[in-house]
């Protein structure tokens, strides 16, 4: 009889601890329409603002979708938006520059990276795109060359050397493929890519104190493959501890409220901070920070301890076009783009000049 009250008992207690126990907290990290509409019977949304979705998951969700999904905690992640700076940091000098930003000139690159049929990586269409971006390049006088993480996979380097020889690198970089329907991927991202080259046509004459280093990314729709396979080769070279900044540009030509989403991780919350004030002092633009990086090719340089941001355009407010065929040139806010572009030129030119 002792016995049964006893084990009555442990059994009582083990299942009040088990209901206390708080669900695990996990990040979703893929908005591909095709995978929400897969793990969506599977989750609870704890939080939903941008690109910060926070969920539980149930007890049933198969395996093969935690995939989609990284653990963490409310400590590791958190959004908001950024008052505007009181103090201008607005240098003259960098100012010259960031007026030079052409909206037209986006517009027209944009134009023609969606005049090819399909920019899926491997096609020839794309090898034709990026062919296009390394002549581009080298016509503004870069020091160009091609990296492949396979056969007809590949991404593209664009190096203006420092005055010092071993300086250390500022990038900037955007991906050039898109999902593959026909005639689109203009938001994504040939947006981005434009508007790299943009930044690109700015600074072409700059004489910068440390190597700025424009990648044209590839395989970025497919998991980030080009971005991953360059930043193993820098950590294998050693060459990725020179990297003081690292800038990525997915999704900037689209928006309705005029805010640009700043996304890291918790360890560089204060370098997306400094963008705000950035953004305060140079362009038109309101910041929102969005820590916990997932979903772009940011991700392998912040994992590989670079002081990596992305900037995109507020996820609240995304294309409707997400991934599908009306993703046209026709459909973009330009003048948006621009003032992303100045944001980014004025980021490199502000850590060069430290």
């Amino acid at each position: 009889m002792i016995k049964a009250s006893l084990a009555t008992l442990l059994l009582g207690s083990l299942l009040t601890f088990s209901a206390a126990r708080k669900p695990e907290l996990y990040q979703v990290i893929s908005a591909h329409p095709h995978d929400v509409q897969e793990f969506s019977p599977y989750i609870e949304t704890i939080k939903q603002d941008g690109r910060l979705w926070l969920v539980n998951l149930k007890t049933n969700t198969p395996r093969k979708l935690h995939r989609h999904f990284k653990k963490t905690t409310t400590q590791d992640v958190r959004t908001y938006l950024v008052p505007e700076a009181l103090d201008n940091l607005a240098s003259p000098a960098i100012k010259e520059y960031v007026q030079q930003i052409s909206s037209a000139a986006i517009k027209k690159d944009v134009g023609a990276l969606t005049a090819f049929k399909t920019r899926l990586v491997g096609t020839a269409d794309n090898q034709q795109a990026v062919a296009l971006v390394k002549d581009t390049l080298e016509g503004f006088g870069y020091s160009v060359k091609e990296i492949c993480y396979k056969a007809n996979a590949c991404s593209v380097i664009a190096d203006k050397a420092g005055a010092d020889a071993e300086s250390e690198i500022i990038m900037l970089m955007a991906h050039v493929d898109s999902v593959g329907k026909d005639f689109a991927g203009a938001d994504d991202n040939a947006s981005g890519t434009a508007t790299l080259l943009e930044v690109a046509r700015v600074l072409k004459d700059y004489s910068s104190k440390r190597t700025i280093r424009f990648f044209v990314t590839n395989g970025e729709e497919s998991g980030l493959l080009g971005a991953a396979h360059y930043a193993k080769l820098l950590a294998g070279s050693g060459e990725i501890k020179k990297m003081v900044l690292a800038i990525n540009m997915d999704m900037v030509g689209y928006n309705a409220n005029g805010i640009v989403e700043l996304e890291t991780d918790s360890q560089y919350e204060n370098l997306a901070k400094w963008f705000a004030q950035l953004t305060s002092s140079y362009t038109k633009l309101k910041s929102k920070i969005t820590i916990g990086a997932w979903g772009s090719d940011h991700v392998p340089f912040i994992k590989g301890g670079v002081p990596t941001l992305l900037t995109i355009e507020d996820w609240s407010t995304k294309t409707p076009c997400y991934h599908q065929a009306c993703d046209k040139a026709s459909t973009l806010n330009y003048e948006y783009a621009g003032e992303i572009a100045k944001l980014n030129l004025a980021a490199i030119m502000s850590k060069d000049s430290e």
